[in-house]
């Protein structure tokens, strides 16, 4: 594949970051997960609840709530078998 081509199919595949608070808040959710879920059974209501308080977490920014629970997803999806 032509680098141009291989370079621009990259970039397309980003998310853009506006701010700080998404990355920071994306590298605290996927540490949380591993430190603190990935050897603990989970149900789709334990991982509902989750979503639900820290996207709604008052010490956390809006943008780093987003991120810190984008970031625990990605942990997730990467260590178990979701859809099975």
């Amino acid at each position: 594949m032509p680098e141009q081509v291989r370079s621009h199919a990259q970039q397309a595949k980003c998310v853009a970051r506006t701010s700080k608070d998404f990355v920071n808040g994306m590298c605290s959710g996927y540490l949380e997960y591993y430190f603190t879920y990935q050897n603990k059974v989970l149900t789709d209501q334990d991982v509902y609840a989750f979503l639900v308080q820290n996207l709604t977490d008052a010490q956390g920014t809006d943008v780093f709530n987003a991120g810190f629970c984008t970031g625990w997803i990605e942990a997730l999806l990467e260590d178990r078998e979701v859809l099975r």
